[in-house]
């Protein structure tokens, strides 16, 4: 009796350090927005919650993409303290729904917007703004418009989106921007395709400060970097998830589903579905 209740618990112990070692190793955050109680919770089992940020007065709003989202107001952010498991090593996946308010922001002398940035050390290196970020680039800067940009162990890496949205379509339409590296190249999406891509110049260089969504923390953009908008379903994963991944994620937003649940990147349940599974598998025993 002894040897049988002991292998049990040596069993559960065991796959429940699987669950959560596997969960681990594939989403490092997971920002859902889903009621207003709890707007900067992070439904990945790191819990890398987020607190409201700035001079503006950002605020949970019902028209998410998926249920809630977050809306900026251009003066305020979400700011995530740092957490070793948001620094990636070699890959990585970001990912995003955003709904601008302003098609201005995208002619002529238009705003630059951060919408995920783990920010570097700039003020003492300003060769390091970011280990990894999903940015917009202001139309003057001539280098396209979404994109990924990243300070790695051998130089900068970058991919954009050369192609500006239509100014009729940016305050109709939500845009599914997402950003991956594979340790050899990195690529943006747009809308579930592949808009950009460069080559991946080593590994991510660490940072210990915090990550923030819907602006950046460099003194030079003070005023400026500010997401105008809705935002929702932030995703940021230590694996590289290839085109067709990338676009059923999309599709299920598309749909109306989170993308908690989605296997390339949740290899269980999020975190606050954890205590009901470790239920369930107590009962079969």
């Amino acid at each position: 009796m002894f040897r049988i209740v002991l292998g049990t618990s040596v069993s559960l112990t065991y796959l429940l350090f699987c669950l959560t070692m596997n969960a681990d190793a594939k989403v490092l955050g997971y920002w859902a927005f889903k009621n207003k109680n709890d707007i900067g919770k992070d439904s990945s089992p790191n819990r890398n919650h987020g607190e409201l940020k700035g001079e503006g007065s950002a605020e949970w709003t019902a028209k998410g993409k998926v249920g809630g989202g977050i809306k900026f107001d251009g003066n305020s952010w979400l700011e995530v303290p740092h957490d070793n498991s948001l620094n990636a090593k070699d890959q990585i996946t970001l990912m995003c729904w955003v709904k601008f308010a302003n098609a201005g922001d995208f002619t002529g002398d238009g705003r630059e917007q951060s919408l995920i940035w783990k920010y570097g050390p700039f003020e003492t290196n300003k060769r390091f703004w970011t280990s990894y970020a999903l940015r917009v680039w202001r139309p003057k800067s001539q280098f396209g418009s979404f994109g990924f940009d990243a300070n790695m162990t051998k130089g900068r890496s970058a991919a954009v989106d050369k192609k500006f949205p239509e100014v009729d379509d940016v305050e109709k339409k939500w845009f599914h921007i997402a950003a991956t590296a594979d340790g050899t190249e990195v690529r943006v999406y747009t809308n579930g395709k592949e808009t950009g891509k460069g080559p991946q110049r080593g590994e991510f260089q660490a940072s210990d400060l915090p990550l923030t969504i819907g602006h950046d923390l460099r003194p030079i953009l003070r005023h400026h970097a500010f997401v105008n908008g809705i935002m929702d379903e932030v995703v940021v994963a230590d694996k590289a998830l290839t085109a067709a991944e990338i676009k059923t994620a999309m599709d299920l937003g598309d749909r109306g589903k989170p993308i908690e649940g989605y296997n390339p990147i949740f290899a269980v349940e999020p975190e606050d579905k954890l205590t009901t599974q470790w239920g369930a598998i107590k009962a079969r025993q």
